[in-house]
């Protein structure tokens, strides 16, 4: 067998395998335990606009077997950029609608789980059955902009979108994943790659598709346990419009409020010490000669130390 023909065979054989094994996974009985749940498409939606915000659609299809409430979404919303000297940066996302196939809306709790926005979705009538669920929220500052290539992998100026499309967080495999990426017109200098795997893998088991207004991506190969799909684009300056300094800013200040809490609690104790703590100014000190008329050498004696001593009570 040449390299070539096993170059070909050997991926198709991989895939053909994992999904075997998820089909039996999925058929098979699990000593007593009914409950099984696996995500048979999430496809994702990306159109970026010209204010450098952009709209995300994820449908999500879900087989349930048994009975359950609904699912858990894991958004990430925090990251470290090198741009921001390893500093956090924060996304502004906000969730526009949770529904349905039919487009109804469903009850959604949301909450903060270490880096990422959480999504409690209840969906109705979730036993041995197939549902769709669609997820639409938009991301202000999901861009990164760079100037003669510092802080990127590529030694050029450029904008770039570097999207975890799935997120990593998943407890059930993901036999199929999609991501469509639109851009403005009049796109230049476009790149793009994707990576697949859990975090931090460098594997690339997706195919690219260069589109007319951006890019598809799909995988080829069926995505583990908190294993998923992150997608990278980048295009010349000038499509989008940038952020100002005062933006950068106020969202350094936003994403790192805890670099500054020791500032603000030496500010406050500062005023506390400088209002009740302070000793009093010194005065002129006039030396006496003599005692106060009226005291005894033990009352003397007791103011001077604070204590009453022996030779106090000796003294008077």
């Amino acid at each position: 067998m040449t390299h070539e023909w096993r170059s070909r065979i050997f991926p198709a054989a991989r895939a053909v395998a994992a999904l075997v094994v998820l089909f039996l996974v999925w058929q098979a009985p699990l000593s007593g335990q009914e409950r099984r749940l696996l995500m048979e498409r999430f496809d994702a939606t990306i159109n970026v606009h010209e204010d450098g915000s952009m709209d995300v659609r994820e449908a999500i299809t879900m087989r349930f077997g048994g009975r359950w409430n609904g699912v858990f979404r894991m958004i990430p919303v925090v990251s470290r950029y090198e741009g921001w000297g390893g500093a956090n940066r924060k996304l502004r996302l906000d969730v526009r609608s949770v529904t349905d196939s039919d487009g109804n809306e469903l009850r959604v709790e949301e909450s903060r789980s270490r880096h990422y926005r959480k999504l409690k979705v209840w969906v109705p009538g979730a036993q041995d059955t197939v549902k769709q669920i669609h997820i639409n929220y938009t991301v202000e500052n999901a861009l990164q902009f760079y100037d003669d290539g510092e802080g990127s992998d590529v030694g050029w100026a450029h904008d770039e979108l570097y999207w975890n499309v799935t997120g990593d967080e998943w407890e059930m495999p993901i036999v199929h994943a999609t991501a469509r990426v639109q851009l403005p017109d009049g796109a230049s200098g476009l790149r793009a790659s994707a990576f697949t795997g859990a975090y931090g893998s460098t594997a690339q088991n997706v195919t690219t598709t260069r589109l007319e207004d951006g890019y598809f991506f799909e995988t080829t190969e069926p995505l583990g346990f908190r294993a998923g799909m992150s997608v990278v684009i980048g295009w010349d300056p000038g499509l989008v419009d940038r952020p100002t300094v005062a933006d950068n800013a106020w969202l350094f200040l936003v994403s790192n409020w805890l670099l500054f809490f020791p500032f603000a609690s030496f500010f406050f104790m500062h005023r506390k010490w400088k209002a009740q703590g302070k000793d009093p100014e010194l005065r002129s000190i006039a030396p006496a000669y003599e005692p106060p008329e009226g005291l005894t050498p033990g009352e003397m004696g007791v103011l001077v130390d604070h204590r009453p001593d022996t030779r106090d009570i000796v003294g008077t």
